[in-house]
């Protein structure tokens, strides 16, 4: 009576939508979707972290976990981001995990019982025909979770100071339709999960082994052969580690790069350790005061920057309009105050 499905990484279209309709619709099943795993329907939970991470910090934790712990569990896709989910059914095993896949079998949860070498399409094709629905309130009791997950959600962004969040509340629904966007590791694809974006977006994150080396060749490849426009949305860190890719005589003019610039691996911050130590600064955070400005002016790309929700705004009207350059905007975040916020925003969440 518990089902759930979680898909990684995954291209567009991988999938038929009929299938996806199929788990969707079932009252038995619940279906976690990322950012990255480009499939869609209006009662799969996108926005995975959302729902778990406030039942870590409820007094109830215990009773909601087993709520949700589920019967079987069926995974198909590449490589999941959250933390969180991992977490969670590492510790709330299900009696069966079923990996679908014609080649590999992550065992993610440390519970892999099935691996069916087999496409998405053709396992469902012969498996959905011989199932039976039953009676469950499992998919529409976490939906009421869900619908009141996203009140909070409003209730907290409304109230937030300026921040790494803040700034990606001004940037997701300001993307514009039929984009190729890629996301950068660490903070930039952690915060990018938290929000809804259009479906008619194609989004991707060079995961490997989640370090931030190669985030942006990674776009410009992408963004030489894509029909396309292609945005990179990125870190400082990881814009500057990786800027030789920008060294390069065919990148098309409409390729554009936002930058998150908190001075410093933010995602440190946020990682549990000791932020007061004599070397968190220079050795965990490398904090800097580097801007992008001098190499897009060595790379020949147009450069605008942000300080604020209202400058982001501002500065995003045009920037996805056709010009004689690649684009450039770089958005200055405080610090000091992206981790208290992300931290309290799980707290606030809670019913």
């Amino acid at each position: 009576k518990r089902k759930m499905v979680i898909v990684g990484v995954a291209q567009p279209n991988a999938v038929e939508q009929k299938f996806l309709d199929a788990l969707a619709n079932d009252e038995s099943v619940i279906v976690f979707t990322e950012t990255t795993s480009n499939v869609h329907h209006p009662n799969f939970f996108t926005r995975i972290d959302t729902l778990i991470g406030p039942i870590e910090k409820d007094e109830n934790r215990e009773e909601l976990f087993e709520t949700l712990q589920p019967d079987i569990l069926v995974t198909f896709g590449g490589m999941i981001v959250s933390k969180k989910i991992k977490a969670f059914l590492r510790n709330y095993q299900p009696k069966q995990h079923w990996h679908i896949d014609p080649k590999k079998a992550y065992n993610t949860f440390f519970c892999l019982n099935k691996h069916f070498e087999t496409s998405v399409d053709s396992f469902f094709s012969h498996f959905l025909p011989i199932t039976h629905k039953v009676e469950s309130t499992y998919g529409s009791f976490w939906q009421e979770v869900r619908s009141r997950r996203q009140v909070r959600h409003d209730e907290y962004m409304d109230r937030i100071p300026y921040s790494d969040l803040k700034a990606m509340q001004a940037i997701v629904p300001r993307m514009p339709e039929a984009h190729i966007v890629h996301l950068a590791n660490s903070s930039t694809i952690r915060y990018a999960q938290l929000f809804k974006w259009k479906e008619n977006l194609k989004i991707y994150c060079n995961r490997g082994t989640s370090g931030i080396d190669g985030s942006i060749s990674t776009s410009v490849g992408a963004a030489m052969v894509s029909e396309e426009p292609v945005l990179m949305i990125t870190g400082d860190l990881s814009f500057f580690y990786d800027s030789n890719a920008l060294w390069n005589n065919y990148i098309p003019k409409n390729f554009r790069v936002i930058i998150l610039n908190n001075e410093g691996g933010g995602i440190f911050r946020i990682l549990p350790g000791d932020k007061n130590s004599e070397t968190f600064d220079t050795y965990f955070e490398t904090v800097h005061d580097l801007k992008a400005k001098p190499i897009c002016d060595l790379y020949g790309f147009d450069y605008a920057l942000a300080n604020s929700s209202e400058e982001i705004e501002e500065g995003l009207k045009g920037f996805f309009d056709a010009s004689e350059k690649p684009k450039v905007l770089e958005i200055f975040t405080p610090r000091k105050v992206n981790d208290e916020v992300l931290l309290e925003y799980f707290s606030f969440m809670k019913d």
